[in-house]
């Protein structure tokens, strides 16, 4: 199930579904809610915290959407209970995460996972199709990475791996943006690790969405390709996902660190040389998305 947050007058925006037909069903208006489910949800969180009953909650109203005559269908759409993916404002599938992470997996010195995480404030997170203003005088690079990101349906601290891997309750793309490369910045010194942080941080630094797809619904995310695009020109192509088991030995660890709750979006950088690992350097008027075969897309515009 992909869900989706409708941008709507109530400042959470409104929980959806995309459908097969490529409608989004409005959960808060389908008008089968209380005779199907007994539930409203408020928001896609919401969902994902009651895990696989809320999962079955949602998809009852997708049932009933997909067995409703051509006329039921109309209605719906005239009303607003429908409405199309294409031309219809969204908001990040996770409007405010209490957390964003962007981890890069290193090893200590006796090869165990000790995983680099930079976190990216609430307020860089935006939508998908978002025109980014960077503060910059319109000449310096952007960096740019796509990254598929883990969203937690379950609080999770100090936990087993297996407890980190049954916390993922779905999966999102998001584009961390940076306005110095890394290769530019001395990461070295306390100063330049503060300013590589600060790039990170500006408002729309992190687009995320459009869609988030439930594990249930994700095919295993080490088997992804994704296809990295600037201007509608293909610039790399690879998987941008550990194995399983490392992927939540990463999450086990961060949770050493960190407490995370519902909601919560942790980002594993992909490795390796190609530029879906490297990241790539954008200008004024550029537009980069990143791609999952089938599955989702997401972009960013950087404007002047």
């Amino acid at each position: 199930m992909q869900l989706v947050t409708i941008d709507a007058r109530e400042v959470a925006g409104r929980p959806g579904v995309l459908l097969d037909s490529g409608d989004i069903l409005d959960l808060t208006a389908a008008p089968v809610t209380l005779a199907e489910s007994q539930w409203i949800p408020q928001s896609v969180v919401s969902i994902l915290v009651a895990g696989e009953e809320g999962r079955e909650h949602a998809m009852r109203l997708v049932r009933a959407v997909e067995n409703a005559t051509a006329a039921e269908i109309s209605g719906m759409r005239d009303r607003g209970v429908l409405l199309p993916f294409a031309g219809t404002a969204l908001m990040a599938p996770v409007r405010r995460p209490g957390l964003v992470l962007i981890s890069a997996p290193v090893d200590d010195e006796a090869g165990e996972p000790d995983p680099v995480a930079i976190i990216k404030g609430p307020n860089t997170v935006v939508g998908p199709a978002a025109k980014v203003r960077p503060p910059w005088n319109g000449k310096d690079p952007v960096a740019g990475m796509g990254m598929l990101a883990a969203v937690l349906g379950k609080p999770l601290y100090q936990a087993s791996s297996a407890e980190a891997a049954a916390a993922v309750a779905a999966y999102t793309l998001i584009i961390d943006l940076s306005l110095l490369p890394p290769a530019a910045t001395n990461l070295t010194s306390a100063e330049g690790w503060r300013r590589y942080i600060d790039s990170k941080q500006f408002p729309g630094a992190c687009p995320m969405g459009p869609t988030m797809v439930t594990v249930d619904a994700m095919p295993p995310p080490e088997q992804v390709n994704a296809t990295m695009r600037i201007n509608d020109v293909v610039v790399g192509q690879d998987s941008v996902w550990p194995t399983a088991d490392s992927a939540a030995e990463l999450l086990a660890v961060l949770s050493g660190r960190f407490g995370f709750r519902p909601g919560d979006t942790v980002a594993l950088a992909p490795v390796g040389s190609t530029a879906i690992s490297q990241g790539v350097t954008l200008m004024a008027g550029d537009t980069f998305s990143v791609g999952l075969e089938g599955i989702m897309s997401l972009s960013v515009e950087i404007a002047a």
